[in-house]
């Protein structure tokens, strides 16, 4: 919404967890006067000046908070057309304090100089609180679709699109990159079919998911994407997994790991070993399971949390074979 052509309101988002009312308002009025510090900064190169707002002083309340953000949005508004302030916590502690302070906060929006958005939890109940509030919702099929359409969804690329290196040297960027450079139609099926597999599971039709993974791995192989193709590999070890194929999974995880080992890659060659591990230990192959999750520990030790992981499910296994 900030970056449509025609928008005039710059955006404050305020992603601080809500702890407790006091720190929250600190971190509200922290990023306020941060963003509007960068908004002035970029205004100037277009030879715009947006005022100062006046120096705080002392620790900030709700209330002189809310004096702020009402002098923040006329101060945009002298430049442009006011300010928008996103409140979305990354996680709230106390739902009904965090719904009380917005119930104080939200009366300085009018809608113009100063919108106020606010993150719904639970137990926050903004939509009787605000009657005349507007709720959005992600559209997930549309944003499906929107996602595949990235890069021309699969047109023909224009001339203007198309690489401009010589062959000799795509092959030198190849080799300094040491991957292969996938053509733009391959990109765009590849995309297309890693984001189906993946709406597939989420609808729990584990077996289409399959297939439309098993289609994304090939067409990494025929593509020369090494690295590519061990993770499609191991997102059709989960899909194949889900869909209680077992030897379809031990098969796929362990495909995965050899491409992602022959290409160095140690960490995604430990998380396909943990895949195999956990089909091994379902299975009941006790003592395959345990060096299964013994591998994993030797390959992730750039990855802390994999090798705790893993050593605690080794010693799970040990303590089930007795």
């Amino acid at each position: 919404m900030e970056w449509q052509p025609d928008n005039r309101h710059p955006f404050v988002l305020v992603e601080a967890p809500f702890t407790g009312e006091a720190a929250y308002v600190e971190a509200i009025a922290e990023r306020l006067d941060r963003d509007l510090a960068t908004l002035r900064e970029g205004l100037a190169e277009d030879g715009l000046v947006l005022p100062p707002l006046a120096p705080s002083t002392g620790p900030i309340d709700a209330a002189a908070l809310r004096r702020r953000l009402v002098e923040a949005g006329r101060t945009a508004a002298s430049v442009l057309a006011g300010l928008v302030v996103v409140l979305a916590p990354s996680g709230v502690d106390h739902a009904a304090a965090y719904r009380d302070l917005i119930a104080r906060l939200v009366t300085v929006s009018n809608g113009t100089t100063l919108r106020l958005a606010v993150l719904e939890v639970p137990g926050s109940d903004f939509h009787a609180l605000l009657p005349g509030s507007a709720r959005f919702e992600i559209d997930q099929a549309a944003l499906l679709d929107s996602l595949k359409q990235i890069g021309g969804g699969g047109a023909p690329p224009s001339a203007e699109r198309q690489p401009k290196l010589a062959p000799q040297q795509k092959d030198a960027v190849e080799r300094a990159l040491g991957r292969k450079i996938a053509s733009e139609d391959a990109g765009a099926s590849l995309r297309r079919l890693l984001l189906d597999g993946g709406k597939a599971m989420q609808d729990g039709a584990f077996k289409l998911a399959m297939r439309k993974l098993r289609a994304a791995r090939m067409l990494c192989h025929l593509s020369g994407l090494g690295q590519e193709e061990a993770a499609a590999s191991i997102a059709l070890g989960s899909a194949a997994t889900a869909a209680g194929d077992s030897r379809a999974a031990l098969a796929a995880f362990r495909h995965g790991k050899a491409l992602a080992l022959a290409a160095g890659h140690r960490v995604l060659g430990a998380h396909a070993a943990l895949g195999e591990a956990g089909v091994l230990l379902a299975a009941k192959r006790l003592a395959e399971a345990r060096e299964a999750y013994a591998e994993v520990a030797r390959l992730g030790e750039e990855a802390p949390a994999l090798v705790l992981e893993a050593m605690r499910m080794h010693g799970e296994c040990s303590r089930l074979e007795g």
